[in-house]
């Protein structure tokens, strides 16, 4: 493998990747949209290599790779988030619009684009008859072929644009690239795919795919297909004489994966159908005999943009002013829909990273009560960094100086003395493993919040310093959307504050008020009692009748813990004493009158257990009122109990509740013990009932599942340890 020289890989580590203007305008309108889901996402990615190299990125950088890995673009996505790929698709919208050290030409990407598809289509077609075991692998390697041509344009401006243009083909172009630069695509898309760290042979698939025939024969699965795919695809776009059983490329083909010769040109030709139908979906203009090579156009870009008056410094600057407000204006919504301080600053370092790379950037804020520096904790920021508390004080550090506004930004590059950068600077810089720092303050409306701190080589600082209006611009507008979210969460902390004073107020007034009936029937019921002269079955339902009212008032007094100790009450419970209760109180209002016919099994040697008995009362009860509900007359409710049921080496008892009613649908299966959003609720129901059974069973250490079957009904089984760690 060429070694990458390392200014080529200080220039391709920024990773600016040209991309479909089609594919990312419809990105960002997709990923707005809330319905819209990750596999529908991940569809539209895998039509640009770059947009596709880019979320791979992302999605295995070292902030996130700790969710695990990420091979596909579907989990890509899901990795990233909804509210990251929505900052994600701004920060491309902005590197297309406002590419860096753009020359006077544009390129046209579209034979590319087309080439690259045609390659992974082919190679999907491959795996799928090798019955290669990952089809969506062998389709991004595909993909991803050419992808070190991206990069290298992207790093090299003109340079790289003068071998393009100088090149008819890929083999003209590879040579170009060794003689000129040390290096060549192949090499270059390796390493990025390297950089993902993924335990799969695409980057020696990328790596691989020019090599000669005699030499792949020796490589592995996924290497074989994709130098197959892109030969296939050369062969047939060059339009050379269709003479494969001669040719010895196709004869390789044939011999490493079994593919047919004569399937060749109907195989390229449905994949290349496919493409033009993408390519219409799209509304790209593209051919199949376009130029593979991104080339140039013939339209200065200055056509396309009003003149500067270039000897007008003001307006200059009043020009870089409103494009550094359109370029960064598409963030702003990205980073105002974060949920806390941590997903925010995830959000604002990986946009530096694309926006500014390379470098590591981190965050260092103000702590207001230590009056210091420190690092924040989050994901993929060294925790090391979280240890430093940097005095605000400017001789303690340049970060602190640059904190205190004592200083626009501030960088350990062009300090007259080494004595102004302090041992904090330098524990800094080891820290991110870089030459050296640039600190650009975090400066909201009002205050300061901290620094951004970026971590950069040598070679690097020189254009990077080139654009530090821009990313002032850029920590001003992310340190204003900090401010906004920790006002919001302070108004919410106030209105919760509010509302919570409101509640317990009125659960106090509900006590207070519910209290005296309750207590009324309650010794009315006494009276009762006292007065039947039979002391059979009715006085039985007298205390039935009396226990549930106690429960009520139990409830009731739960509703405020400020002065009213409400404690869990524990005892032994014969389950099925409570079940036979419960169907005295409740049998005929819940079912019998709505012509649902109640049996029971109850094992007659059900062990007693150690609970709060009011507990099995209210998941019984919500079961039941559920099952009244959905099951229609003429049909059955069971329940039944069974005693010595070992899980996991511990005994319980079990509480089984079948029906046969509707059955519950997928939908509902999936979210079955969550509550139901205020859209989904029926009227005259909470929408909490399961949610509360399952929350009630794990208080008592038990376990609760349901199975369900369309048109066939519903069993919920509890299971209830006999001898129980009660949380109190």
């Amino acid at each position: 493998m060429l070694r990458i020289p390392e200014e080529i890989l200080d220039s391709i580590e920024a990773i600016h990747l040209p991309t479909i203007p089609q594919t990312v305008l419809r990105f960002l309108h997709l990923v707005d949209d809330e319905k819209t889901t990750f596999a529908e996402l991940a569809t539209l990615v895998s039509l640009d290599p770059a947009l596709s190299a880019r979320v791979m990125t992302v999605a295995n950088s070292p902030a996130l790779r700790g969710r695990g890995e990420s091979k596909d673009l579907v989990s890509c996505l899901a990795n990233i988030g909804t509210n990251l790929a929505r900052t994600l698709a701004a920060c491309l919208v902005v590197q297309n619009v406002f590419p860096p050290d753009l020359d006077s030409q544009d390129y046209d990407f579209t034979g590319f684009w087309g080439h690259s598809l045609r390659v992974a289509e082919v190679a999907r077609a491959i795996a799928v008859e090798n019955k290669y075991p990952d089809v969506d692998e062998a389709y991004l390697a595909g993909l991803l072929h050419d992808i070190g041509q991206l990069l290298l344009l992207g790093g090299l401006r003109s340079r790289y644009g003068l071998l393009l243009a100088a090149s008819s083909d890929e083999s003209v172009l590879r040579n170009s690239e060794k003689m000129e630069l040390g290096t060549n695509h192949s090499a270059v898309g390796a390493w990025l795919v390297d950089q993902w760290d993924l335990s799969s042979f695409m980057a020696d698939s990328i790596l691989f795919h020019h090599n000669a025939a005699d030499e792949i024969v020796t490589a592995d699965k996924l290497s074989q297909i994709i130098w197959s795919a892109h030969t296939i695809c050369h062969h047939h776009a060059a339009q050379e004489p269709l003479q494969q059983e001669q040719n010895a490329d196709f004869t390789t083909v044939h011999s490493m994966l079994g593919v047919d010769v004569s399937n060749f040109i109907t195989l390229y030709q449905h994949c290349s159908t496919r493409v033009s139908q993408f390519a219409t979906a799209l509304g790209i203009s593209e051919t199949v005999d376009a130029k593979t090579l991104p080339y140039t156009t013939t339209i200065p870009i200055e056509i396309l943009r009003p003149p500067l008056k270039t000897n007008d410094t003001a307006y200059l600057q009043m020009a870089e002013m409103v494009q550094n407000m359109a370029m960064l204006q598409p963030l702003q919504r990205g980073f105002s829909s974060s949920q806390s301080e941590p997903e925010i600053l995830l959000s604002i370092r990986e946009s530096a990273s694309i926006l500014f790379g390379p470098g590591q950037f981190a965050f260092l804020m103000v702590q207001p009560e230590e009056a210091v520096l420190s690092g924040v904790n989050i994901i993929g920021q060294s925790v090391l960094l979280q240890k430093i508390k940097i005095f605000l004080d400017s001789d303690y550090s340049l970060a602190a100086g640059v904190a205190l506004g004592e200083m626009p930004s501030s960088n350990t590059f062009e300090q007259k003395s080494s004595d102004t950068v302090s041992l904090a600077d330098v524990q800094i810089t080891r820290i991110l493993g870089c030459d050296g720092l640039l600190y650009i303050p975090l400066k909201g409306r009002t205050r300061i919040l901290g620094v951004m701190a970026c971590g950069v080589s040598v070679s690097s600082y020189g254009s990077l310093k080139k654009r530090l209006p821009l990313m002032a611009s850029f920590a001003n507008m992310a340190a204003t959307s900090l401010e906004d979210l920790r006002e919001m969460q302070e108004r919410e902390r106030l209105l919760a504050e509010r509302l919570k004073n409101s509640f317990e107020l009125q659960a106090r007034k509900v006590i207070h008020e519910a209290g005296n009936p309750l207590g009324i029937i309650k010794n009315y019921l006494e009276v009762v009692r006292k007065k039947l002269p039979d002391r059979g079955s009715k006085l039985n339902e007298i205390n039935i009748l009396g226990e549930e009212i106690d429960r009520v008032t139990h409830i009731i007094r739960r509703m405020s813990n400020i002065t009213d100790e409400v404690t869990t009450i524990v005892g032994n419970v014969d389950v099925n004493n409570v079940i036979e209760s419960m169907v005295a109180l409740y049998g005929d209002s819940l079912f019998s009158k709505n012509g649902i016919i109640i049996e029971k099994d109850l094992d007659p040697e059900l062990s007693v257990v150690t609970c709060d008995k009011d507990n099995i009362k209210q998941i019984l009860f919500n079961l039941w009122n559920n099952a009244s509900d959905a099951i229609e007359a003429g049909g059955f409710f069971i329940i039944s109990t069974h005693d010595n049921v070992i899980l996991d080496g511990r005994p319980y008892i079990e509480i089984r509740l079948s029906d046969t009613g509707p059955g519950l649908p997928p939908e509902v299966m999936q979210h079955l013990f969550q509550p139901l959003p205020p859209d989904k609720r029926r009227p005259g129901h909470s929408g909490l009932g399961l949610s509360i059974v399952a929350v009630l069973v794990e208080k008592l250490g038990g376990r609760i599942t349901c199975q369900s079957k369309i048109g066939r009904g519903t069993r919920f089984s509890i299971l209830l340890p006999k001898i129980m760690n009660v949380q109190l």
